[in-house]
């Protein structure tokens, strides 16, 4: 039997119904299609980046450290050794392949989220002196992008997730209530755009949250220049 697994943050909840709402899909294309297309936006290029083709699933690559700066974050020189040199951390990642999140069942994530799933991955990552959760998630999330969803400051701010715990269960929850609802409305608005074969519907769902949150007219009271910040990666 498993756990009870904890509510959805409200904010979350509110975020799934506004992509479910037909209402807001002229918008939520839109955010697609600028992401993808405008050249303002290097993240759209964060899966692309390869040293080998393909990169190797369990291993982290100098492309992979590369890669994080097209999200706007880097690793120094040590932070970059620590990682490609250390080789327990390509066993940890070997415990779970990347597949859809939203396939699993309750019982599979809440694996995923211990020891015999990627929080030993995780955990190896955070040791390395100076990187975070945001670092941290976006590294596994460029290894596993249909399984490991990606969390910053503008994330945490537009789904409500203001730390790490249990987000694997949260993006589950989200995606796959209602008989795969969100899942269902990703692939969609995807397909629309064509990018279902360049991205997961993992990276579809951050892409339209990150951008719903970078744009001021969602919250016109609020100072976004805190959302650059990632105090915890400092």
């Amino acid at each position: 039997m498993t756990a009870s697994l904890p509510d959805l943050p409200e904010k979350f909840e509110l975020f799934r119904r506004h992509v479910l709402d037909p209402v807001n899909e002229g918008q939520l294309l839109d955010y697609l299609k600028k992401y993808t297309t405008d050249p303002a936006y290097t993240g759209a290029h964060f899966h692309d980046l390869t040293y080998s083709d393909p990169s190797h699933p369990d291993h982290f690559d100098i492309a992979d450290v590369a890669s994080l700066s097209l999200l706007s974050v880097t690793l120094n020189g040590p932070m970059a050794r620590e990682l490609i040199k250390n080789s327990d951390l390509s066993t940890e990642m070997a415990r779970e392949p990347d597949r859809d999140l939203a396939d699993l069942t309750d019982a599979d994530v809440q694996k995923l989220e211990s020891d015999e799933g990627l929080n030993g991955a995780w955990r190896l990552i955070r040791r390395i002196d100076g990187v975070g959760p945001t670092r941290t998630s976006k590294l596994l999330a460029r290894k596993r992008p249909r399984l490991v969803p990606i969390w910053d400051s503008v994330i945490s701010r537009v789904l409500g997730l203001d730390r790490t715990r249990d987000y694997w269960i949260f993006f589950h929850r989200a995606l796959t209530a209602e008989d795969r609802a969100l899942d269902q409305r990703l692939s969609y608005l995807a397909d629309k755009v064509g990018v279902a074969d360049r991205y997961s519907r993992l990276r579809v769902l951050d892409i339209l949250a990150w951008m719903y949150g970078k744009d001021e007219k969602n919250y016109e009271n609020e100072v976004f220049t805190e959302l650059d910040a990632e105090p915890d990666d400092e």
